[in-house]
């Protein structure tokens, strides 16, 4: 998957991944992270997502990394806010209140010199094809300090064969992934059920969501 294949996804509004509220995962178990008071949080692959906003609420300032201008603008233009603009080598950064939205190649973030305490993953990992995904959890590894911690929403479906994003990310593919750099913790699992108009309609026999806590060792 390259660039041209995202930025045709929100210039047609094929945004399906998109949630239209902030995910109940990350309001049942982000206190499990024991974040710092106004830590900062790396959001990668963020899109528009509503739940940046509940992070700043609880306090943080987010640093979110997106590759669609159309994302970063919508983001903004929806909560009614206009931020400033800052060129940096690698991004252009979007910054209004406590949000920073830098917009370029999340792949380039190290260039920014930035380390975490915190990160939160919702739609990023389950968004890259399978030959990207050790190279992300790679980069993520390098950008949180030692004891950094990361929330991490994945789906679990089948079959799981997917033509496109989002993919199927096993629990057993999350260790695989991450467990060299971090400490792993399964916190919870919604099974959809038929809840889920894919199974509903015979696509797929389950589809679940995993979360997930990660500790940098």
């Amino acid at each position: 998957m390259d660039a041209d294949f995202w930025h045709q996804r929100w210039q047609t509004s094929r945004i399906g991944f998109h949630q239209p509220r902030v995910n109940r995962q990350l309001q049942e178990h982000w206190q499990a992270l024991a974040s710092p008071e106004r830590a900062e949080v790396l959001v990668p692959l963020c899109g528009k997502s509503l739940d940046m906003h509940w992070l700043a609420e609880q306090g943080h300032h987010i640093d979110g990394f997106e590759l669609s201008p159309l994302a970063v603008r919508d983001f903004f233009i929806e909560a009614g806010v206009t931020p400033r603009q800052q060129q940096l080598t690698h991004y252009l950064c979007w910054q209004a209140g406590d949000i920073s939205l830098y917009q370029g190649d999340f792949f380039q973030a190290e260039s920014l010199g930035k380390r975490y305490r915190v990160a939160y993953d919702r739609a990023a990992l389950i968004a890259l094809p399978e030959q990207l995904r050790a190279r992300y959890a790679r980069l993520v590894a390098s950008l949180l300090v030692p004891g950094g911690q990361m929330l991490l929403i994945t789906l679990d479906y089948a079959p799981a064969q997917s033509e496109g994003p989002p993919f199927s990310v096993t629990e057993t593919e999350v260790r695989r992934l991450f467990e060299p750099c971090f400490e792993i913790t399964l916190l919870g699992r919604i099974e959809e059920g038929m809840n889920n108009p894919r199974v509903a309609s015979g696509e797929r026999t389950f589809f679940d969501e995993l979360c997930f806590k990660l500790v940098r060792r």
